[in-house]
Order: structure tokens, then sequence, then C-alpha cells
């Protein structure tokens, strides 16, 4: 027998096997059953599970933006994956700052987005204001940045401009922080009315001033320092004196006290 023939008749018989088995493979994947949804979700949950762990053990200590919202969503969102709407969410607004700062109108713009997520990502900066006021309630306010620290909360997610009184006693605790106006840099007589009302009504010796600049640099404008003497001469008038006035830009203060630029204080 010819064995180069031989060979040649095995190797296509080789080549036809494994071309069977080939076929046979791919109409096994194709009529095998899709995945059941239980264990889509367990999946998810087992995903769900890991970013909940990592939080656990270490907080949001190298946590990418993305996966703080990934985090967020999993609560307003179950069993379903939300990390390509956090992303979505960083690409339109920028940051996770950007995302609490966005009006709720905003928000809900994004597909998969409800007006009940978009009320969680703004009720998160109004809970760090209510904790940091909790926070240093009877703790003594008695440098520039611990008056800086009491007043930031306050601006957090705030895409508008705020106008804000703190009020102390004589030991320089704060005995309450009242929002004077809110989306104006107008302050009117009216405005200036509730200043006083308001630092009278608290049986305050002294008060601070502070307000923000969402889109710009925390210094004074002219119309700024104009306010603030204004408002110095009216609470000297009853005998309360003016501490100092914060302006807010971004994660930076400005102390116009500290500025040495306008002799307001003295």
């Amino acid at each position: 027998m010819d064995i180069g023939k031989l060979e040649n008749a095995l190797d296509v018989l080789r080549d036809d096997e494994l071309d069977r088995a080939l076929e046979e493979k791919k109409e096994e994947m194709k009529n095998a059953p899709a995945p059941k949804a239980d264990e889509r979700k367990s999946t998810a949950k087992g995903h769900r599970g890991r970013v909940k762990e990592r939080f656990i053990q270490s907080g949001l200590t190298g946590f990418a933006p993305h996966e703080i919202l990934e985090l967020l969503l999993f609560y307003i969102i179950p069993q379903k994956d939300t990390k390509q709407l956090a992303h979505q969410l960083i690409e339109r607004f920028g940051s996770v700052a950007g995302v609490f700062n966005a009006d709720i109108d905003e928000l809900t713009k994004v597909k998969g987005i409800t007006e009940s997520g978009a009320v969680l990502f703004k009720l998160i900066p109004q809970l760090i204001e209510v904790y940091y006021s909790e926070e240093r309630k009877g703790v003594s306010v008695t440098s520039t940045t611990q008056l800086s620290e009491l007043f930031k909360p306050y601006f957090v997610g705030s895409g508008t401009e705020k106008f804000m009184l703190a009020c102390f006693d004589a030991k320089l605790r704060p005995i309450c922080v009242t929002e004077i106006s809110s989306g104006t840099s107008a302050y009117t007589s009216v405005e200036l009315r509730k200043i006083m009302s308001a630092a009278i009504d608290s049986g305050c010796t002294m008060a601070a001033l502070a307000h923000n600049h969402p889109l710009s640099t925390p210094k004074p404008s002219d119309e700024d320092i104009a306010v603030t003497r204004r408002i110095n001469e009216l609470l000297k008038a009853v005998d309360i004196r003016l501490m100092d006035h914060i302006i807010v830009g971004g994660s930076k203060c400005y102390s116009m006290r500290d500025g040495g630029d306008i002799g307001i204080f003295d």
C-alpha cells in the first residue's frame, strides 16, 4: 500500500472530524438557553455587593467619581447596572459636585434619571448642611478658618448666590445661621431689615455675614463692600459687633476682615 496516500487519507479524515466537531459545538451554543433573569440579577448583585463592601471597609477612599454616583444610584435603580449611567452623569456635568449643583430639570434630562433620582442628588448637599450645623453647636468660633468652615456647608450644591447671617453669643458660640436671600445679588432694604430682625431676635452680641460667588473667584465687589459697610453701621447702632464677611467661591474662602483692603470693621 502507498504510505503517502494512506497519510493523505488520514489527514482528510481528521479534517472532516474536526469540521463536524466545530459544527456540533456551534449548534450546541446556538441552542443553549439564554441566561436566566435570576442569574443576571445575581451577577449585578455580586457587583453591587463588592462596591458596598469597599465603602464599608474604607469609605470613599479610592472611589472614582463615577463609582460614587454608581453607589448612590444603587438605591434608586434596583437590580440594574448603573455604571454606564454614572459615566453619563459625569460626562454631562463634569464632576460629582457638578451633578449635585445641577437643577432637577437638568438632571431628569439624562435618560434613566427619574425625579426621585434627581431629588436624591439634591438632598445630599442639604444633608451636609444639616450635619455640620449640628456638629458645630456649642463650639466656639475663634478664627477665620473656623468661621469659613462654619459657612461653607451652606453653599454646597448651590448654583445661585446666597446671603447668610450667623449670630453668636458672648463666647463666640453659634446661636443660629440664617439664610437672608437666595438667587439674587441685590441686597435691598427689605433684606437689610431681615438681617437686623434676625440679629436682634437671636439676642446675639456678635454676628458674621457670608455669601457665595458661584461662578467667580471669592473676591469682594464694590457692591459687597458697600453692603457690608452699611450692615456694620446698622449692627453697631444696636450694640452688635460684625465679626467678618466671608465670601465663598468653589472650595476657597475670602475674609473681608483679613483682606485688609477696607476699614469696614474698625
